[in-house]
């Protein structure tokens, strides 16, 4: 077989050889190469003072959960029985978000190897990583997920909706479901950071598999129909499955990527127009990296330009001088922001996030600004 039929995916064979074939073409080089490149987690090792403080106290809590409990609401949902009562809180069925804490704590776990190499920080991301691998098999479609809508109707009901183009979109709510792409973002996120961080093949053939499912719900819809469901935040599903091209050498996720391209924010930004007052900052944010990664990886220069000018725009006119901005993760007007100073000013999602795209900025364009 040559090597350009090994990149072409072939449906009849399994999985893992799948994989093999696709990461036999290598990744895509970037087209936009970075100038600074950052020490990875691995190069690195804190040994005292207050950050090494910091980082035993979250080591501690990461190990103080269970897995078990984060997996039973999607055990559940696949048919399984659970190992453990799941847990409350955001992660819970009444929140309608359950399973994104699980991709969450999959990329701690993952990151938390990476900067300490605790062998236990990989256990846990082994342990679920088999779990996952666990419930995708149960669903046999790819499919991983425990949402619902507030009738108690499954998930793979209402996503099965949306593929057929029923589809009924506001700011965080999709067919009933909340914000469904940005929860399975969480769990993209969480399987690739751990393939990443930790060297768990089983995950990226886990994520492979989910990324399939993602893209038969989205296979017969037209380009309205997706722009439409793009209505609902969606978290970073576009750079997650930019991340996916790089790690697999497989187009067909950079195809896929393509459908999480949110033209009436996108294209605005590129031509250089502050859209964000009264917006979501955590719904903008995460979609800009993903924009900004496709950006590095196909040189597309209105993805570029659409993410610098968002950067100009939050940091230095949006922005508190904390670095923080928005208040209830909204955006207000552009520099006035005397107004917005409350308890629920400057949310930590929407912070740690930006500073993420400003890291890649500045390795992108090392300057002292970012």
């Amino acid at each position: 077989m040559t090597k350009p039929a090994l990149c072409r995916t072939a449906p009849a064979i399994s999985w893992a050889l799948v994989l093999m074939a696709a990461t036999a073409c290598g990744p895509p080089k970037p087209a936009v190469p970075l100038k600074a490149r950052p020490l990875p987690l691995e190069a690195v090792r804190l040994s005292g003072g207050p950050l090494k403080t910091a980082q035993d106290r979250n080591g501690a809590y990461l190990l103080s959960l269970s897995t078990d409990r984060m997996m039973a609401f999607l055990r559940q949902a696949a048919g399984l029985e659970p190992n453990a009562e799941g847990y409350g809180g955001w992660d819970g069925p009444d929140r309608q978000l359950t399973g994104h804490v699980a991709g969450h704590y999959l990329s701690g776990v993952s990151l938390m190897f990476a900067a300490t190499g605790d062998p236990r920080f990989k256990e846990r991301a082994d342990d679920l990583v088999a779990e996952l691998k666990a419930v995708q098999d149960a669903h046999g479609d790819g499919y991983i997920g425990a949402q619902t809508d507030r009738d108690g109707t499954p998930g793979k009901t209402l996503y099965a909706q949306v593929a057929a183009g029923d589809i009924r979109s506001a700011g965080f709510d999709l067919n009933g479901m909340w914000s469904p792409w940005y929860v399975q973002h969480k769990i993209f996120a969480g399987l690739r950071d751990a393939h990443r961080r930790t060297g768990n093949r089983l995950a990226l053939e886990v994520e492979t598999r989910f990324a399939a499912w993602a893209e038969s719900v989205l296979a017969g819809l037209d380009d309205g129909q997706i722009q439409m469901m793009l209505g609902t935040e969606f978290g970073g599903m576009n750079e997650v499955l930019v991340d996916l091209w790089e790690d697999t050498g497989d187009k067909r996720w950079l195809a896929l990527a393509d459908k999480f391209h949110h033209t009436s924010v996108i294209e605005p930004l590129a031509r250089g127009e502050d859209i964000l007052r009264g917006k979501h900052g955590n719904t903008l944010v995460p979609k800009m990296i993903g924009t900004l990664a496709r950006h590095i990886r196909t040189g597309d220069p209105a993805d570029g330009a659409a993410a610098r000018f968002f950067w100009e725009r939050v940091a230095l006119h949006h922005s508190f001088a904390t670095g923080g901005h928005g208040r209830n993760e909204y955006f207000g007007e552009p520099d006035r922001l005397g107004d917005m100073i409350e308890g629920r000013t400057a949310e930590t999602c929407n912070v740690y996030n930006l500073i993420k795209m400003t890291r890649t900025l500045f390795a992108l364009d090392p300057q002292a600004r970012y």
